[in-house]
């Protein structure tokens, strides 16, 4: 699996306090060798994210990610709070 960090990913991700960037990197680091892991809560997205998906990363905090077709490359878009990147 590769995992692309698009530039509004690299943006939110910057926002975020060391303790929130860690929590993101272990999220990533579980999504990349079981993407289904219960702990991520993997799941789609409807209305204007349609297409995309969702893995938790803390409490309250999300990545948004989409899937290229025909490939398992994974972009992340977003993460953020949960109404923030929603």
């Amino acid at each position: 699996m590769i995992i692309i960090w698009s530039t509004s990913f690299r943006k939110d991700y910057k926002k975020l306090s060391s303790e929130k960037k860690k929590l993101v990197q272990n999220s990533l680091k579980i999504f990349a060798t079981n993407p289904f892991n219960p702990s991520l809560e993997n799941h789609s997205l409807s209305g204007k994210l349609k297409g995309h998906f969702a893995i938790k990363a803390g409490y309250d905090l999300r990545i948004i990610y989409r899937q290229k077709k025909g490939y398992f490359v994974i972009i992340v878009v977003a993460v953020g709070k949960h109404d923030d990147v929603y």
